[in-house]
């Protein structure tokens, strides 16, 4: 069957082929590598400092903030989507630049977009040191926005020591964050999801998990964050079966299933209110959740399984099998 995602435009089994073949060629450059292609950033030692890099943008909802002409939530997605990436491996973000194409020069679009990258720096506890604007008019139109983003490793976190018995904590979204946005679209231009009910939900920032996830680095395994691919993800920290159990999730992913999209693709698709899962022993389990919360709401959704296999979630409706 084809998914509703698929119909939109983009083919998820298409792009891990891609992944994998670019990940394939580039390995050949490694010297200084220590992490590469695969995992959520890319590390390399200097010096006896391990160094992390990750880059990414905000996809097509850059589409939804012209359409509503607010810019600013767009540069703080912009620095989330890399900076939760970077603590994801235990990267302490440091640095970030930017990089703006536009069709033509808006000193108001590039200055809400620049605001909102400021702002997420800060969130994040990192400097802007610099970027690019770029004038392309037969390139794009409107604009684009992604970053680059620096950290520094103390402890690396790769999964390596997950095991059995772990528990699997949660970390609640904003909402839909930045992915599926093509999908999205699609649903609001065929009017079964309104822009007056929902847009200025799908306009909420991702989170940035930068200072809950550091302040308890030093008491967990894994982290994943919760971003294309929805949980299927979570293979990069461990190959063994994950049961996990989700709450309800909020009003807005109720809204986009009732628009048309099948309740397992939901669930292949957007995070469903768990924008982050963090891997730990069960011991310290209890220590984690009481530093979570105070930033950010956190619960048990699952544990590590005993053999190597899938991925099996429980929704509020059913139960769904991921390789």
């Amino acid at each position: 069957m084809v998914s509703e995602y698929r119909k939109s435009g983009v083919d998820l089994n298409k792009l891990k082929d891609i992944h994998r073949e670019v990940a394939s060629m580039i390995s050949s450059t490694y010297k200084r590598t220590i992490l590469g292609a695969g995992h959520y950033s890319g590390v390399i030692e200097i010096n006896n400092m391990k160094l992390a890099i990750h880059v990414d943008g905000v996809g097509t909802k850059t589409l939804l903030a012209k359409r509503m002409k607010k810019y600013s939530n767009i540069g703080i997605d912009c620095v989330a989507m890399n900076v939760n990436d970077l603590i994801s491996i235990g990267a302490k973000p440091l640095a970030i630049v930017d990089y703006i194409a536009i069709d033509e020069p808006s000193e108001g679009i590039i200055s809400e977009i620049i605001q909102g990258i400021v702002s997420g720096a800060k969130e994040a506890d990192a400097d802007v040191v610099g970027g690019e604007t770029a004038v392309m008019k037969d390139v794009v139109n409107g604009f684009d926005v992604s970053c680059t983003a620096m950290g520094v490793v103390d402890k690396l976190i790769t999964g390596d020591d997950v095991r059995p018995g772990d528990v699997l904590i949660g970390l609640a979204s904003n909402g839909v964050h930045s992915n599926g946005y093509t999908l999205i679209r699609r649903l609001l231009d065929q009017g079964k999801l309104s822009w007056e009910d929902w847009g200025e939900e799908l306009l909420k920032p991702t989170r940035i998990y930068v200072k809950p996830v550091m302040s308890v680095l030093h008491l967990i395994k894994g982290a994943g964050h919760i971003t294309g691919g929805s949980f299927s993800k979570l293979r990069r920290i461990t190959k063994y079966s994950l049961d996990i159990t989700l709450p309800e999730p909020p009003a807005i992913f109720k809204a986009i299933e009732l628009a048309g999209v099948p309740h397992e693709e939901m669930y292949r698709v957007f995070n469903m209110g768990v924008g982050m899962i963090l891997f730990a022993d069960k011991t310290n389990v209890e220590e984690i959740l009481r530093i979570l919360n105070p930033f950010v709401p956190s619960f048990i959704v699952g544990e590590v399984g005993n053999d190597l296999g899938k991925i099996r979630i429980t929704t509020h409706k059913s139960e769904l099998l991921y390789v």
